[in-house]
């Protein structure tokens, strides 16, 4: 399935409660709304019930997409990072003080545990810079920022085949972006934080 990243924004106090209830915590991160995430690991198994069932799960992936609390990147991750900063490293402190640097890289752990590490927390101070950050750009701004032979050269991931990376490959991404900028912008104005996570 790959390493999928999730924004979530959330009131401090419930980031709290998780935190001190591992079955909430771990429950939360792999929540769809509308769908029992145990019985769909159950089903990725069967074919017969993944087409009698499919109609629900693409209905609860849709509403994903439509919360306003959630932003799935999926396995653009890199890619964004990468449009956003150049940098293809991932390193966590390759430079650590570029707010556009922090969108993907920043945060600091928690206690709930992902598939691929602590989710991590930005705190409103970061929240601030971020959204100060990526008010400015737009959508053309990232698309013109794309380049598919710098995106091959540095391997970002997913790497997709065959190929390689194409302007077509990183349009999902570019109409996901705003949903970003607004679940930024919206826990700043709402004095949330946001959480994000590979799973």
């Amino acid at each position: 399935m790959g390493m999928s990243c999730t924004y979530r924004r959330l009131p401090t106090a419930e980031l709290a409660e998780l935190e001190q209830d591992s079955e909430k915590g771990i429950a939360y991160l792999c929540s769809m709304p509308g769908i029992d995430m145990a019985a769909m690991t159950q089903m990725m198994s069967d074919p017969d019930a993944i087409a009698l069932h499919g109609p629900e799960i693409l209905a609860a992936f849709a509403r994903a997409q439509e919360d306003p609390t959630r932003v799935d990147l999926e396995k653009d991750w890199h890619a964004l990072h990468f449009l956003l900063t150049g940098d293809a490293s991932l390193e966590p402190d390759a430079d650590p003080e570029d707010p556009l640097f922090r969108v993907v890289m920043g945060g600091i752990p928690t206690l709930l545990d992902a598939s691929y590490g602590p989710a991590r927390r930005f705190d409103r101070d970061e929240i601030a810079l971020i959204v100060e950050a990526l008010e400015p750009l737009s959508i053309e701004d990232l698309r013109e920022r794309f380049s598919a032979e710098a995106f091959n050269e540095a391997g970002i991931y997913p790497e997709p085949h065959p190929g390689g990376w194409t302007l077509d490959e990183v349009e999902g991404l570019l109409e996901v972006f705003p949903k970003l900028q607004r679940l930024f912008s919206d826990a700043l104005a709402s004095h949330e934080v946001v959480i994000t996570y590979i799973n």
